[in-house]
């Protein structure tokens, strides 16, 4: 649920509308990533994340530095995809596991 959670607020920051003289790559929408899911016993451990190995080029910064003006909303597009995704994390383990700590 949160990786869907993290797709769906990065196709958020492109919901601004008009592109002005620039031209978007996409790239940022191509970003997150799950980068895995295990389970052992009564444990479980996931990660998810935006993948900043690719070289953002147009810019002549590296792609983790372009990502953090997106989401401080430094850029033409909707900042907050990632601390937007933080919280339904949160959320998404208490709907999942909560009863179990909740006795």
């Amino acid at each position: 649920m949160s990786y869907e959670d993290l797709k769906s607020n990065v196709e958020h920051f492109y919901d601004s509308g008009a592109e002005g003289r620039y031209q978007r790559t996409g790239q940022l929408r191509n970003s997150p990533q799950l980068d895995g899911i295990s389970f052992n016993g009564d444990s479980a451990v996931s990660q998810i994340s935006i993948n900043t190995g690719t070289q953002y080029d147009p810019s002549g910064r590296d792609t983790e530095t372009i990502y953090g003006y997106a989401e401080d909303g430094g850029l033409l597009g909707n900042g907050g995809f990632w601390r937007r995704t933080e919280e339904k994390v949160e959320k998404n383990i208490q709907d999942a596991f909560g009863r179990h700590f909740n006795k």
